[in-house]
């Protein structure tokens, strides 16, 4: 990941390395085009349970799923080839993270009641071939049980450790709307199949002296020190979600509107400091109003989407990011983001012979944190764009090209030329591939090569490290294999 200046960045870095931590796939790509086929599927098992009595219909069983990515890379100049990224959500044509989730659960169905446990275990790089350690880094991502059609016909409830998310930006791997990785529960009210209603609510708490602090005290008995919670307040996160589908949710040619919203809540309290002082944390609090709007032809894999979001405060910054580890600002009441964003996929597959398609994914966001300071990089503006034309050759293989730029600017000053910091990155990607699945954007497994060539502005180079080669190479090669694959996995379902 790129070095990004001065003070901000803990605030940019905490958005950065939350996308990092949620990794996952953007595939499930709750892209309208895929979710209207699990949609259809949920319409048949609706239909199949109105078909038989309450007591009559009895169905368990295991099921598998999987998403995963490893990628094996080259910067054609004896080094490993490494994504180029300035911004929070770059364009992921040269990606060069490996990442993999496993997920067993189990779905029973009694007395027209649908169960569900799922425990999904993520595993992320670098894998052992590069630093000759088998000691990968492990999350459980998923584990929690959900009952539906509960009580009453429509009503989901769950509760347990679960992402909770919408529709995605692919090219750029990120939600822009909705992302949270909650431990908590929650219940989903479905009207008919125009209409749905779902709530949230969990908490988190990252390692920091912002929210938990542990130290070391004499015992009161025995010889070894107690480890006492000197600072100990999660952050509580209530999100709901309402989503209407105008021409019913099964259409195959339909419409999606989302309106959105978040709560975080914090606690007062007070930490140690190191020469023993007691200094008080006040509650905190914040918010998030977001929405989308989109639209799908699922039997032509066509959509667009639409987001807009505004968090304020706590809801400025995500649950497992740190709004400030140190410092004299400890409240985020200041802090703001805007985010806007679009997806969007089109395919033309008349021709046995070729086919083509079109995918993009672009965004802009401005944050500015809770510092009242005006050069101390408090505020940041950055977005991105990527164009994937897609050309299939027969059914099973294929050439694409990623056109993207990303590029962003802060309030910093940059110390040798004045200027506010911040610079410009071009990438152009050729990418060969084969899909043992067929045709269609967001088929998987794919197996592909990369190339990709990366042009950097000055700005661009100064934002690197003065040691790092890349804050000297305008130009930067990738040339590498991918593998990506995903099926039936719940962290991607609408």
């Amino acid at each position: 990941m790129e070095t990004q200046p001065s003070e901000e960045a803990a605030a940019a870095d905490a958005v950065i390395d939350a996308a990092e931590d949620a990794e996952a796939p953007p595939e499930g790509a709750l892209a309208e085009a895929r979710s209207t086929e699990s949609d259809a599927g949920d319409a048949d098992d609706d239909d199949e349970d109105g078909d038989e009595e309450d007591g009559d219909d009895f169905w368990s069983g295991f099921q598998f799923g999987s998403y995963g990515r490893v990628v094996a890379a080259s910067d054609l100049q004896g080094r490993t080839g490494r994504q180029s990224r300035i911004v929070s959500f770059a364009p992921r044509v040269d990606e060069d993270d490996t990442y993999a989730e496993i997920e067993l659960r189990r779905e029973d169905r009694m007395f027209g009641i649908d169960t569900r446990i799922v425990a999904t275990v993520a595993y992320a790089g670098p894998l052992f071939h590069y630093d000759g350690e088998f000691d990968e880094r492990i999350a459980i991502r998923n584990l929690f049980a959900e009952a539906s059609n509960i009580l009453v016909s429509g009503l989901s409830i769950w509760g347990g450790s679960r992402m909770v998310r919408g529709d995605d930006v692919y090219l750029m791997n990120f939600w822009p709307l909705d992302n949270l990785n909650m431990v908590g529960g929650g219940l989903r009210y479905a009207f008919e199949d125009d209409l749905e209603f779902a709530l949230s609510v969990g908490m988190s708490q990252p390692n920091n002296p912002f929210q938990r602090q542990v130290d070391l005290f004499p015992a009161r008995a025995g010889f070894l020190p107690d480890e006492v919670f000197v600072l100990d307040r999660p952050r509580i996160v209530v999100a709901g979600r309402a989503t209407w589908w105008p021409f019913g949710r099964f259409a195959d040619m339909g419409l999606k509107a989302v309106l959105y919203g978040e709560q975080h809540f914090l606690a007062a309290g007070e930490r140690r400091r190191p020469d023993g002082t007691l200094e008080g944390l006040p509650e905190d609090s914040g918010y998030v109003l977001g929405a989308q709007v989109g639209g799908y032809i699922g039997s032509q894999r066509t959509f667009a989407n639409l987001f807009f979001r505004y968090g304020r405060g706590l809801g400025a910054y995500d649950p497992l990011g740190v709004p400030f580890r140190t410092g004299t600002v400890i409240s985020t009441g200041r802090a703001e983001e805007i985010r806007l964003a679009l997806s969007a996929n089109w395919e033309w597959n008349e021709s046995n012979d070729i086919g083509i398609g079109v995918m993009l994914g672009a965004w802009w966001r401005l944050f500015r944190d809770a510092d009242p300071s005006v050069f101390d990089r408090s505020a940041i503006s950055e977005g991105a764009i990527s164009v994937r034309p897609i050309v299939w050759l027969g059914r099973f293989a294929g050439l694409q090209a990623d056109l993207s730029f990303q590029g962003m600017q802060t309030t910093a000053l940059n110390e040798i030329s004045g200027d506010p910091e911040g610079g410009a990155v071009f990438k152009f990607g050729f990418i060969p591939f084969v899909s043992p699945w067929g045709r269609g954007s967001y088929t998987r497994p794919h197996i592909r090569l990369h190339y990709v060539l990366t042009a950097r502005d000055e700005g661009a180079q100064r934002l690197y490290n003065d040691a790092d080669p890349r804050s000297r190479e305008d130009l930067e090669h990738f040339l590498g294999v991918s593998v990506e694959w995903w099926f039936s996995s719940s962290s991607y379902a609408p």
